[in-house]
Order: structure tokens, then C-alpha cells, then sequence
């Protein structure tokens, strides 16, 4: 233990970011006696925006308040240093004064999770389950409570979830199929089902993201690891796709269709027309365009349910085929756009955002720029470079003055 404090001891020493946040956390950790709350950092530095964005592999850059939970950060501690230390005694060797110590001590439960972590050794269910032992006051009341009720089963379940969590990989598999296999029931992986929480919070820390509060996000949380589950929940729309999947043929020149993550995920052949995809993030100019190409090959696709499952598998369908990407000049639309360009860095191509596009929306009625993604960073240089000039300007509008321009565009483009 002793060992382990050290070595983050001089990681933190190392990395002045961090100064303010663990006296900040310090002060709330005596207050509290555990690891509760948050702490706020308004107009951080950049010190301490590199800090937090490394330690926590998360874009904290350009916001003008960073949050940080005490809880969140000692799971993360946890997690970088595969490591089973309290919060309270790295702040309290960091302050170098006393904190006030929790009243229980570690629970027979987390005691025996934390011991059934060493048999996953160098997994990621060795940090899962460190995880579920450091947070069962917490995240895993639910589990904790249940064994109290029945050890033996409360342990299985945690066993049979890990071994889940280590058989997940890229190949898609149905879910019933799969928690068959590892848990002897085809629904005890399901959302509802027994495990089901239980297996999201594994594949959360697995991929280090919050844990999903929507059906949605849930099934894309599942597709990341190889599972196909309620794929009907999950939807593109797409024009002018040649495909084949075993109980159905698509080759729609004049006519859009729906497809599910289902559909998708059960196509034998999947081609763009030309090697080329146009995405439109807005229905009605999706619409507005489709319609004017009915005796063009070209393949467009509107993200309907956003950045979601059926977006990203149907476009991984076209590994080697360039994506124009045109979405609205606001926050939700470049939210979308850098998502698909980190997805897709080497394939994805910025269509329509030069500021001459965004003075041409702009001049054709405009409104205010809101939301709560003041604090939005791009990864791409063209997208980062608009969304800087947006912010200055303050104004919005609908891309619809530029659906000539699209038009043009694909026209030029694919003949």
C-alpha cells in the first residue's frame, strides 16, 4: 500500500494541474469523511485542463468551469494505477494533514470482490472488479445489498458478469446467444434482465464512459463490444444503397429507406455508389436533396437517432470509401461531425463548413446560438475553426440555403 501511494505521490507532485483540484478535494473529503461531491475549477488553466484530459482520457479543453466527483476521481485512481488506495489517504499524504476517516470499514463484500479480482489478472475485469470493491457504498449498493441476502449467488452473479465482460470482442454476436453461453440464461444480460445493470456499469469502465441512461446509448454500449441487442431501437436513414442481406436486396435509386442496426448488422454485401457517402445530418434537407437526384448514383445517408449504433456500423460497412459530412452550424451538428471524424479520421472529409458556407446560412435569417455545448472542442481543424468563428458571431440558422450547393456537389463529385 505503502508502495503504491509513493508511486502516486510522485505522479501528482510531477504534475502541478493537479494542485488545485486536490486541495480542493481535501477540503470536501474532511467535510464529508469519504469520497462525496464535487469540486468545481472555474477558468482553469492550461496546466490543469492537460492534467484532467490525460488523467481522466476525457476533453476537458476550453471550458470555462471543469466539475470534477471525488468518486469519479478515486475510481479513475484506482483504474490509471490498478491500484486499491482510498482517496482520503492520497489527499492526506499529498496535504500532508490528517482527513477524518469513513466510520465502516471495507464490507465483507468488497472484500471478496476484491479478492476475486486477482483471478482476472491483467483483464479488464481485474479493473472492473477493483472498481465494484472500491464503490459499493455507491454504484453498487444494489449488488452489495443483495449479498446480504445471498452470498453465493451475489458472488456468481459478479463472477459470470466478469467472465462476460472478458469474452466481448468485434464480431457481432446476439445477445440471448451470448449471455446464454456465460451466465446460463439467454435474458440475464438483457437491460432488465438479472445482470443486465450489472453488465452495462462492466462495459462503462471497460470503455471508460459514463454508464448509458438511454435504450439507445445502452445498445451502442453493447454494439461496441460485439453484441447485437435490440437493434430495432437504433436507425439510419439511407438513399441509393446497393446491398444484400439474407432475407432482403437493396438497390434504391429513386427512394430512401430505414434500416435498422439489425438490418445492418446482416448484410452479406454493402457497396456506396462511386466509393463515395454523403451525410446529411438534417431530415428535411436529406429530403430536399434525395429528391433531386433520383437519376443520380450516389449514395446518401441521414444519422435520423444521431451519432448512434446503426451510424457507426453501417458506415464501418465502408472502410475505403470517402464520407462528406454536412450537418447544422450549431453545437449538436459539430457535436455529431467531430464524433464521426475521431471514428473515422482517415475517411472523413468536412463538407460545406468555410465560413463563406456559414455567412450564406447566416445571411438568409438567423437566430441566436444556445445550448449547453458552450463548452464543445473539435478535433478537426476546419470544424475547430468554425465553431471559434460561431462563437464570436453568436448566430445560428438552418442549412437549407446551401441544398443547391449540395446538390451541385454530389452532381460534380460522383459523374
Amino acid at each position: 500500500m505503502d508502495a503504491q501511494i509513493e508511486q502516486i505521490m510522485q505522479f501528482f507532485k510531477s504534475n502541478l494541474g493537479f494542485e488545485r483540484v486536490l486541495r480542493a478535494m481535501f477540503d470536501m473529503y474532511v467535510q464529508y469523511g469519504r469520497a462525496f461531491g464535487a469540486v468545481r475549477l472555474p477558468r482553469p488553466s492550461a496546466a490543469e485542463e492537460s492534467a484532467l484530459s490525460k488523467f481522466f482520457s476525457r476533453d476537458y479543453y476550453n471550458q470555462a468551469l471543469i466539475r470534477i466527483g471525488l468518486a469519479d476521481f478515486e475510481r479513475q485512481l484506482c483504474k490509471n494505477f490498478l491500484a486499491d488506495v482510498s482517496l482520503g489517504d492520497v489527499l492526506a499524504r499529498y496535504i500532508g494533514k490528517p482527513v477524518r476517516s469513513e466510520t465502516k470499514k471495507p464490507t465483507a463484500f468488497a472484500a471478496e470482490v476484491f479478492a476475486l479480482s486477482a483471478k482476472f489478472r491483467n483483464t479488464s475485469a481485474e479493473i472492473w472488479l477493483k472498481e465494484v470493491a472500491a464503490q459499493t457504498r455507491r454504484t453498487y449498493r444494489a449488488v452489495a445489498d443483495y449479498y446480504l441476502a445471498d452470498q453465493k449467488a451475489a458472488i456468481r452473479m459478479i463472477r459470470q458478469t466478469a467472465d462476460a465482460l472478458n469474452n466481448t470482442g468485434e464480431n457481432l454476436v446476439p445477445l440471448a446467444e451470448f449471455s446464454e453461453k456465460y451466465t446460463d440464461s439467454p435474458g440475464a444480460l438483457d437491460f432488465s434482465g438479472t445482470h443486465g445493470l450489472l453488465f452495462l456499469k462492466a462495459l462503462a469502465c471497460k470503455f471508460d464512459v459514463q454508464v448509458p441512461s438511454t435504450a439507445e446509448n445502452s445498445v451502442f454500449l453493447h454494439y461496441r463490444a460485439g453484441i447485437l441487442s435490440h437493434g430495432m431501437l437504433s436507425t439510419v436513414t439511407v438513399f441509393g444503397l446497393s446491398a444484400d442481406s439474407a432475407c432482403a436486396h437493396y438497390e434504391n435509386l429513386n427512394q430512401a429507406h430505414v434500416l435498422t442496426l439489425e438490418n445492418i448488422s446482416s448484410f452479406t454485401h454493402a457497396t456506396a455508389h462511386c466509393n463515395k457517402v454523403f451525410i446529411l445530418e438534417e431530415p428535411q434537407i436529406f429530403s430536399a436533396v434525395s429528391s433531386q437526384l433520383t437519376d443520380v448514383k450516389c449514395t446518401i445517408i441521414c444519422p435520423t437517432g444521431g451519432f448512434n449504433a446503426a451510424l457507426v456500423c453501417l458506415l464501418k460497412l465502408f472502410s475505403e470509401t470517402d464520407m462528406y459530412f454536412a450537418g447544422g452550424m450549431n453545437y449538436k451538428g459539430l457535436e455529431l461531425a467531430d464524433k464521426l471524424y475521431v471514428e473515422f479520421e482517415k475517411n472523413f472529409v468536412p463538407w460545406r463548413y468555410t465560413r463563406e458556407d456559414y455567412a450564406k446560412v447566416i445571411a438568409a435569417g438567423d437566430s441566436w446560438l444556445t445550448g449547453e455545448k458552450r463548452g464543445l472542442a473539435m478535433h478537426n481543424e476546419s470544424l475547430a475553426s468554425l465553431l471559434s468563428h460561431m462563437k464570436k458571431t453568436g448566430r445560428t440558422s438552418s442549412s437549407t440555403p446551401l441544398v443547391e450547393d449540395y446538390v451541385s456537389d454530389i452532381k460534380k463529385i460522383v459523374q
